[in-house]
């Protein structure tokens, strides 16, 4: 018995050990330089520049790139040129405007490969007359991350979940030491990455349970804060995004029960529906990451191209 609560305390002690140096480790920052004008129909490298610092040799088992504002679906393309043996190039998600570089070579990847196959990703439109510009986000984590807020969004399948499920759910993820919560969504650039590029529709975290009428956030750092007030035709305080489907918010009465629609969702559009705690057509729910005080995190890094004026 006493040789068997050693042999328990040490596992234990060499477990805790394990967890507390895996989470001391620095994470590895990455640093890119490239804004760019685009000529239509051309190809154009996403960056002129790009490095990986990786100190504590923290294990990097891809590299994703997004087209994280501007993006184009149907025309807007991203492809790895030349020949990389060790890294595989997965097939651009059209959906969400974004490509794998895999590491898919023996052992941890070689931070020198995976610099040089992210320097010969290049962009493509298939317009004749592209416009705007296009942000590229370059992290090596699998939520999309947003340079525009900082924050990082990341879709959780989750069939039928209850709106209030998915919040505690929300609250138990981290992301790099980053806690977790239902989305809050408070401008254009938010309400694309979290709907248009996201697999389904999903749960965010507005609700007018609390007083009937008035939306407020009550998930994160704007939780609190009203940016609606009445159905359909109500309105925003000045200056608070909103993104409604038209016709909504309705409070529908489901099963010929009024005032139940208390929960916002977000469609594969963009736009936003009120449902009640609990709905067939949920896919899941969308987690952000970040808020004011957070320490920095320089997983990502990002450039920009913008499409050349052609003067007549």
């Amino acid at each position: 018995m006493y040789f068997k609560k050693h042999i328990i305390l040490f596992i234990f002690l060499s477990a805790l050990f394990v967890s507390n140096y895996s989470w001391a480790q620095t994470p590895p920052k990455l640093t890119a330089s490239g804004n760019q004008f685009y000529c239509p129909l051309s190809q154009l490298p996403i960056v002129t520049s790009f490095n990986i610092t990786n100190p504590d040799n923290v294990e990097i088992k891809a590299v994703y790139i997004q087209i994280s504002t501007g993006y184009i679906r149907g025309e807007d393309q991203l492809s790895l040129q030349g020949t990389h043996p060790n890294i595989t190039a997965q097939p651009f998600n059209n959906l969400e405007g974004k490509l794998e570089l895999k590491w898919t070579g023996i052992g941890s990847a070689v931070v020198s490969q995976l610099i040089s196959a992210v320097n010969n990703v290049v962009f493509r439109s298939s317009s004749n007359a592209p416009s705007g510009s296009r942000t590229f986000s370059i992290t090596i984590g699998e939520a999309n991350y947003l340079p525009s807020t900082g924050h990082y969004y990341e879709y959780v399948p989750a069939s039928r979940i209850t709106w209030k499920d998915a919040k505690i759910d929300a609250e138990n993820k981290l992301y790099y030491g980053r806690q977790g919560y239902l989305a809050t969504i408070n401008t254009k650039e938010e309400a694309v990455l979290s709907g248009e590029q996201a697999a389904g529709q999903g749960w965010i975290g507005g609700s007018d349970e609390e007083t009937e009428g008035i939306w407020k956030w009550v998930t994160g750092p704007e939780a609190g804060m009203v940016f609606w007030n009445g159905l359909a035709n109500g309105s925003s305080p000045s200056g608070v995004y909103s993104n409604w489907a038209i016709g909504e918010p309705n409070d529908w009465p489901n099963a010929n029960i009024t005032k139940e629609e208390n929960y916002a969702h977000i469609y594969e559009t963009g736009k936003w529906n009120d449902y009640p705690n609990f709905n067939n057509d949920i896919k899941g729910y969308v987690v952000e990451y970040g808020k004011p005080g957070d320490l920095p995190l320089n997983i990502s890094t990002s450039t920009t191209i913008s499409v050349a004026a052609i003067s007549a």
